[in-house]
Formats: structure tokens, C-alpha cells, sequence
């Protein structure tokens, strides 16, 4: 039978295994910035971390963890050595490549980001970001300090590209709290145009005590920004209740009484700009 594990909240025991909690994240890609002649060699951690809840499904009558197979379509279990991939033709027809004949595909760009333009960070359009990477000097300390010396002064990044996961991307090489760091894009056609949609084009304009009264909104909740204020309130509630069913009683969250409706949007726009008053 499994074991309750550890959850957040509770003061874990100092061992082994949760001492390494605390280890630095691990190395996503190593490589080099290029310039020219100029080679700074890094290594690229992942800025951000998941932290949503996450479950694991288990047999509802012995509480034991699922776990999955991969079967082909002819119903035989196939083991990750006799796995090749197909690239699609058409139906039911595909190109069979073998692991190797992909990896000798790949670009430069795989081990070396050759930054070949350098530009105003702020043009950038940021629905175009996907990932953060923290860029680490490798023994390259000296350039890489220049580096982001440079961007920091001038407050220009550079554009590259770099393969990760397969994927040849677009890089945004830029300099944020005293590092340089790596975004990578996405590209044009990966990012919806709102003007090619009609119901968007056909939007009428807005009557004026409607937007006076949206302005009115805007202006009584402007402040700064702090995203300190905001947490994962399911993450929290999910907690509690797991706690709760450790502890013996369980405590169901309750559910948020429904809002009062209003009748138009001018009633609504009218209402809420009362209650900031």
C-alpha cells in the first residue's frame, strides 16, 4: 500500500531526500553565445517553475498508482527501442526516420545562439514570449560580464536562434537583475491575428455615459502593480483539504455565493461605480 507523503505546510524531517529539495534547478541546455568572432560559452536554467497541484490517479479499491503502457495499433505492448518515427504523408502513410538521421538534422543552433541583430527590447511584441532561460557564465566570465554590461547601458537585447526540445526557436537575449538572460519566441504564424476575425471587426462603439462610466472604473481601481497579492487560491484550498483528511475531519471548501446579476451593462457599469465610492 502507498504511503501519505509529505504536503505543504507541515514541517518536513531533515533527511536525505528532502535536503535535496533545496539543489539548484538543473542545466536545460549548455551551448554558446556568438558574436563574431566573440564565443561566450553558458549553460541555461529554467527561470520559472510549476508549482500547480498535481495528482496521481490510482485504482479506486487497492490505492495503488496507474500506470500506462504504450501499445501500437495491432494491440502489441512496443518498448522504446523499437519505437521509430513517422512523419505524416497522408492517411495512414508515413516517412520513417530513425533517431539518428533526426539528431543529423539538427541546426547549428543546437550547441551556439549566433545573436546577428541587436534591437530595442521593448519592441518586441510580448505575446510573442514563450520561455525564460537564466543564462550562467561556463568559464566565461570576463565576456560574459561585458556582455551584459553592454546590454545594460544600452538597453538593447540581441536576436538569435537555439534548438531545444526538438524545436528551433527564435531567442530574445537580453539583460534583467544584473544576469543575461534568454527568452525564446514564438513565431508569426504561431500567434492568432484578432483583426482577421470578423466578430471582432463588427464591434460597435461604445455609447458615451457607458464609457464615461467604464473610464470612471478604470480610475478608481488604478494602482500599482503587485503581483505579490495574487496566489493560487485553489492550490491553497486543495492543501487545506488534504490536510483536513490527514487529520481525521474534512473540511469541504465552501462554494462562493453568486453574484447579483444586473439587468443591462449600463446598470452594471452603474452599480460597480457606485461600490467604488
Amino acid at each position: 500500500m502507498p504511503e501519505v507523503v509529505q504536503i505543504a505546510g507541515e514541517k518536513p524531517e531533515k533527511t536525505q531526500e528532502s535536503s535535496s529539495a533545496s539543489a539548484p534547478p538543473r542545466t536545460t541546455w549548455s551551448g554558446s553565445l556568438r558574436i563574431g568572432l566573440v564565443n561566450i560559452p553558458v549553460k541555461a536554467l529554467l527561470m520559472t517553475k510549476d508549482v500547480r497541484i498535481s495528482f496521481r490517479m490510482l485504482h479506486k479499491s487497492c490505492k495503488t498508482p496507474i500506470s500506462f503502457k504504450r501499445f501500437c495499433q495491432e494491440g502489441e505492448e512496443v518498448t522504446l527501442a523499437d519505437i521509430v518515427y513517422g512523419y505524416p504523408l497522408g492517411k495512414n502513410r508515413y516517412a520513417v526516420l530513425e533517431k539518428k538521421e533526426i539528431e543529423a538534422a539538427r541546426p547549428e543552433s543546437k550547441n551556439t545562439i549566433a545573436l546577428d541583430r541587436f534591437v530595442n527590447f521593448f519592441e518586441i511584441d510580448p505575446h510573442y514570449f514563450e520561455k525564460t532561460y537564466l543564462l550562467l557564465p561556463d568559464r566565461s566570465e570576463d565576456a560574459y560580464s561585458l556582455l551584459r554590461t553592454v546590454m545594460e547601458k544600452t538597453g538593447k537585447a540581441a536576436i538569435g536562434r537555439i534548438t531545444l526540445h526538438s524545436r528551433e526557436r527564435p531567442v530574445l537575449v537580453h539583460y534583467y537583475r544584473q544576469a543575461v538572460v534568454a527568452t525564446t519566441l514564438r513565431y508569426p504564424e504561431e500567434v492568432l491575428d484578432p483583426e482577421g476575425y470578423q466578430a471582432i471587426r463588427d464591434l460597435p462603439e461604445p455609447q458615451e455615459k457607458e464609457l464615461e462610466l467604464a473610464m470612471e472604473i478604470v480610475k478608481s481601481l488604478g494602482g500599482e502593480l503587485d503581483l505579490s497579492a495574487y496566489h493560487d487560491q485553489y492550490k491553497e484550498r486543495i492543501e487545506a483539504l488534504v490536510r483536513s483528511k490527514m487529520e481525521g475531519a474534512v473540511a469541504v471548501p465552501e462554494k462562493k455565493k453568486a453574484r447579483t446579476s444586473a439587468k443591462s451593462l449600463m446598470e452594471a457599469l452603474r452599480l460597480t461605480a457606485e461600490s467604488l465610492k
